[in-house]
């Protein structure tokens, strides 16, 4: 059995390497993930146990700019 795009999308997410941000944008449009929450859902959702780190939040926040108050 093949991960789904949404699993493959939390994994790459959680691991933010730089390598990995356009496959980012390629899964988020194959996942129609399409704000900074629905990413951070994802996530939590594959990850449960896992702490999303400040590096993998800031690379979804620049995937996701709109969609996060905090970003400049």
């Amino acid at each position: 059995m093949a991960a789904s795009p949404e699993h493959i999308f939390a994994m790459k997410a959680i691991a933010a390497r730089t390598r990995d941000i356009d496959d980012l944008r390629h899964l988020a449009t194959l996942t129609s993930t399409t704000t900074l929450q629905d990413a951070l859902a994802l996530c939590s959702q594959f990850f449960p146990s896992e702490e999303i780190a400040p590096r993998a939040q800031a690379v979804l926040a620049d995937l996701f700019p709109e969609s996060d108050p905090n970003h400049r």
